[in-house]
């Protein structure tokens, strides 16, 4: 009931502005914009409209289906008419064929066409194609706006025992045969709906008139004549019966206007508490932010403040140890004398294998160091796998010959190039290599692979037989200085920065590492490379 609501919306604004000056305006307004004639208007427009349509659809829903069956009737028609055809015309259309009389056959087609519903029909070879007879239009396919039916002519000549296929018969009739046949009574049953459409809606309108729209009409003009200061219930004249819908909408409305002073009251008391706790609850967010925000600086300046320090420390010590590993590498090799005793000479030898640790150590603390304060740079190159891989089998060359193992490169001929820092995928791979190796027994094998995947970027894979990581520990070997403690990783020198650093140096160029181990099996570490970085071979 659109002037009830216009009403309920103006006594909601006259609440809210809590004034008499404002109620009486915003109710002259209401009246002024919901005059009764077009509120009249509209609702049986609306409302006649929505039954007409509903009607409208049943109509032709109900008409639809009349023509539907009406078509399919026709088309069983014709479809009995073309089996007759077939079954009269059928052997004597074999006859001529096998005697190969054209000038009998054509007759036997004219008469064919004449007599039944095509408006052509053509015979043809079944081996060759060849139109062996033809009568009428005999042109088919879309846009012909011919439909075509076809059988074969079979014939049992004297004495056999076996039919022989002689042609192919095709009937050519128009694609619209069952909407001209059925036109009659087409016409005749959109009339008929018409007519019951029509004689439905005007019992309707009249229905509706007399007991719903002129009803609603006197109650939507006592709604419109409400001013400040008049009862509703006592003003508003009573429509329909008393225990009608009707009066059950005008004292629905009443109960509305005595609620919605309630609910005002109630709702500017929450507005104003809302507003409070809005308020209360932006400066608590705002200063959390700033904590947050203190908070998250200062944890950056200590990460560089850790990676500076460690950068200068790593910087200082790989001097003297670099002096270490000099004079050490003359005492072992005896340049200035032989030794004395023989034991001196083992000593140097473990002075040189523990400063080259350490000093292993130091750059990758320094290879990590710059990662993390975003100072590493990558000297990209298009990289020929096969050489990385010679590289790395004859640098890893000594530590397999020692545990008799053999590193397997199984790259593919034509590999595409890898646009990459030559010296950051030696030594990955010379890390991930260098694990294999440790954590292999005596015997074991080690396998290099290369290949594109269906991404179209490089993957590279190095697997061992080793002794393999549990699922629950595989993060923790990628975490910096991360190791799981065995019999192994004991008896192994190594401080858990070869897969962190690895994993970093592949996320610079934009890849990923991956783990795959199973306990006492072995571990496969997979690098993948984006597409992006796949330079297809000369």
């Amino acid at each position: 009931m659109p002037s009830g609501t216009k009403s309920a919306s103006s006594t909601a604004r006259r609440l809210s502005a809590g004034s008499s000056t404002d109620t009486d305006k915003a109710m002259d307004a209401d009246k002024t914009a919901g005059a009764p004639g077009p509120v009249r208007r509209t609702l049986a427009g609306r409302l006649f409209t929505s039954i007409f349509l509903a009607f409208l659809a049943f109509g032709i829903l109900i008409t639809a289906v009349l023509v539907w069956d009406v078509l399919r009737r026709a088309d069983e028609e014709i479809d009995r008419e073309i089996r007759i055809v077939k079954s009269a015309f059928h052997d004597p259309i074999a006859d001529q064929l096998w005697a190969y009389d054209e000038k009998e056959l054509g007759a036997v087609l004219a008469a064919l066409v004449r007599l039944s519903v095509a408006d052509g029909v053509a015979v043809t070879d079944p081996f060759s194609g060849r139109r062996l007879g033809a009568h009428g239009i005999t042109i088919g396919g879309e846009g012909s706006g011919m439909v075509v039916h076809s059988f074969d002519i079979n014939y049992v000549p004297q004495g056999a025992d076996k039919a022989r296929h002689l042609g192919h018969v095709e009937l050519y009739l128009p694609n619209d045969l069952s909407l001209v046949r059925s036109w009659p009574s087409i016409m005749l049953i959109f009339t008929a709906a018409s007519v019951k459409l029509l004689l439905i809606w005007i019992l309707f309108n009249y229905y509706a008139q007399r007991q719903l729209v002129r009803p609603l009409s006197r109650l939507s003009d006592a709604v419109d004549r409400i001013d400040p200061g008049w009862r509703p219930h006592r003003e508003i004249q009573a429509v329909g019966p008393e225990d009608g819908e009707l009066r059950h909408l005008q004292d629905a409305f009443n109960r509305l206007l005595n609620r919605l002073e309630t609910a005002h009251a109630e709702r500017a008391a929450y507005e104003e508490e809302l507003v409070g706790a809005r308020e209360r609850l932006e400066d608590a967010v705002a200063e959390r932010t700033r904590e947050l925000e203190g908070a998250r600086r200062r944890a950056e300046e200590a990460s560089m403040a850790k990676s500076r320090f460690l950068a200068m420390m790593s910087h200082e010590l790989r001097t003297p140890l670099n002096s270490i590993l000099g004079f050490s590498q003359f005492m072992v090799d005896e340049i200035m004398g032989r030794m004395a005793n023989a034991r001196y000479l083992e000593y140097a030898g473990d002075i040189q294998h523990s400063a080259r640790h350490l000093l292993d150590v130091i750059n990758d603390i320094l290879d990590i160091s710059k990662v993390e304060a975003g100072e590493a740079k990558l000297e990209e190159e298009d990289l020929d796998l096969h050489e990385v891989a010679a590289t790395i089998q004859r640098l890893m060359a000594p530590r397999l010959s020692a545990k008799e193992q053999v590193l397997t490169v199984s790259i593919p001929a034509g590999m595409p190039r890898l646009r990459g820092d030559g010296r950051v995928i030696r030594q990955i791979l010379m890390n991930l290599c260098s694990n294999a190796n440790k954590f292999t027994p005596e015997g074991g094998a080690v396998t290099l692979t290369a290949g594109v995947d269906y991404r179209g970027g490089i993957r590279v894979e190095v697997a061992d037989t080793g002794v393999g990581i549990a699922a629950a520990n595989i993060p923790l070997v990628l975490e910096a200085f991360g190791q799981v403690r065995t019999s192994h990783t004991v008896t192994h020198e190594g401080t858990g920065l070869g897969l962190t650093l690895s994993k970093q140096l592949v996320d610079l160029h934009g890849g990923d590492l991956a783990i795959q181990s199973e306990v006492g099996k072995g571990t496969t570490v997979i690098l993948r490379f984006p597409a992006a970085r796949t330079v297809p071979s000369a």
